[in-house]
């Protein structure tokens, strides 16, 4: 069983081949792709079943040849490093005026986050509520999630959110932007490179600041970090250990989230400090398409020193702690989220930039474990306890991603069946 933010169904499709397309040999177990924690374990309920376990198989395998014997399209576009072209963003768009040069550790309230949270991916992802519509999702988030998110937020004492932002002069110079010193905006301090859109709009995320001239005019970018600790990572492994699997799910769920709303608190206040729109411009996580390479995180740590608040690299370099994120806000009007294969400059002004807040809940704890079934039926009372069947591995250290993504990060990466 495999899944996580790196890997998609037809990655599973692929794999369940090892020789690739030299041989017919098939890895006769199977390979099942499951995108989320609950989807890994109806996979675990199809499997321990003879009936379900047969068609689940058959249709695994068929998938799996149909995709292998789809013709292969060759792609002659030029190479994401081109630089001979430019999109339509506007080259000459206004720059605003920073607060201040340099980085700064900024002072944070953990309710000052609350709002910034996104409960559509909390609950439809981390949570499991992917699949419930109707009255029947009404009834969970009203008699289940909402409840239980009031009572962790009202009990937890192992958030620590802290944030680091840095305003820096730049310039965009081809597929690179220029990082100047904020003490002396001629002298170049840093390059971070990005890719550029083979078709499309030839979009390429150095697009969004003032090219390079021999005005002098330098743009604005700026970069942040931030996390929510490492002590949530200690309190899920303890809950592992007493075997609280259900539990130690929805905590991981709200420390990704936490991360992905301090991260979004930052962004809209940095839009308040640019005096920009409050959806003009994007916040961009490295690990995505418009900025895939992830060793690029080296140079962000150099500009912004996360290690002062808590913050490393893995030697994938995946920010750690897990409940962490780094991006890079472009303030542009024609800002847009785009990948290599899809994307566009917007036409008729600023695209919209939406995002899905809590609402302030009276903190009053319950006191309470609510039920909560998955989507094949199963009460999730019994895989939190010691009789769970399955247990929840978190594939560490991968973490959560920016606010381009409206699928940050799957609950769980992998999942293994346990006795007891």
């Amino acid at each position: 069983m495999i899944g996580g933010a790196a890997i998609n169904r037809d990655f599973g499709r692929r794999v369940l081949y090892p020789n690739g397309r030299e041989s017919d040999e098939i890895y006769e177990p199977g390979v099942f792709y499951c995108k989320d924690a609950f989807q890994g374990l109806d996979t675990m309920d199809a499997l321990i079943d003879p009936e379900a376990r047969g068609a689940l198989m058959t249709k695994m395998k068929d998938e799996a040849e149909t995709f292998r014997n789809k013709p292969v399209v060759v792609d002659d576009g030029p190479p994401v490093t081109d630089d001979s072209v430019r999109s339509a963003a506007d080259p000459e768009a206004p720059i605003p005026e920073p607060p201040f040069w340099g980085v700064q550790e900024l002072p944070i309230e953990i309710d000052d986050i609350f709002n910034h949270l996104d409960l559509h991916v909390l609950f439809k992802l981390h949570w499991g509520g992917r699949g419930v519509k109707g009255e029947e999702w009404e009834k969970l988030v009203s008699e289940d999630f909402r409840p239980r998110l009031e009572r962790m937020w009202a009990e937890q004492d192992y958030l620590h959110p802290k944030a680091v932002l840095g305003y820096f002069p730049c310039n965009s110079e081809g597929n690179e932007l220029v990082i100047f010193d904020p003490e002396d905006q001629d002298k170049e301090i840093n390059r971070l490179v990005f890719p550029r859109q083979p078709r499309h709009d030839r979009i390429c995320l150095a697009d969004f600041y003032r090219p390079l001239g021999d005005d002098g005019i330098r743009d604005v970018v700026a970069l942040q970090g931030v996390t929510m600790g490492s002590e949530v990572t200690d309190v899920m492994d303890k809950l592992e250990e007493d075997g609280e699997f259900a539990e130690q799910l929805f905590t991981h769920g709200i420390g990704v989230q936490s991360a992905e709303g301090l991260a979004e608190w930052l962004h809209q206040k940095v839009r308040a400090d640019l005096g920009i729109g409050a959806t003009q411009g994007r916040r961009y996580s490295w690990g995505y398409p418009a900025c895939p390479e992830q060793s690029e995180h080296e140079k962000v740590w150099e500009l912004l020193d996360l290690n002062q608040i808590g913050m490393y690299l893995s030697g994938g370099y995946a920010v750690m702690p897990e409940q962490s994120t780094v991006a890079i806000i472009a303030h542009h009007p024609d800002a847009v989220y785009f990948g290599m294969k899809s994307g566009f400059i917007p036409k008729d002004g600023p695209a919209p930039d939406e995002v899905i807040r809590a609402q302030r809940p009276q903190r009053q704890p319950t006191g309470r474990r609510s039920r909560h079934r998955s989507r094949s039926g199963r009460d999730w009372r019994g895989v939190g306890g010691r009789r769970a069947r399955y247990r929840l591995i978190f594939n560490r250290p991968r973490n959560s991603t920016g606010h381009q993504s409206t699928d940050p990060q799957p609950a769980a990466d992998l999942i293994s069946s346990t006795t007891g």
